[in-house]
């Protein structure tokens, strides 16, 4: 479930040339799983969850202060 808008902020990234084509890449891939294609954002969030789920179910704790960034 994807948490609502209110309670999102904002975070600015750079990335090259060729992660943005991989990223678009994937954008086409999920078209047909979504009713829209799904944005850069989407998708973005889309692979920092499954990382962060990853990385718990390897026994990674998670980092005492993440807000200090």
């Amino acid at each position: 479930m994807k948490p609502s808008k209110t309670h999102q902020k904002q975070v600015n990234i750079r990335l090259d040339d060729e992660t943005l084509d991989r990223l678009d890449e994937c954008r086409s891939d999920l078209r047909d799983q979504f009713p829209n294609i799904p944005t850069r954002s989407d998708v973005v969030r889309m692979a920092i969850e499954e990382f962060l789920e990853r990385r718990g179910r390897e026994g990674h704790p998670p980092s005492e202060s993440s807000n200090d960034r």
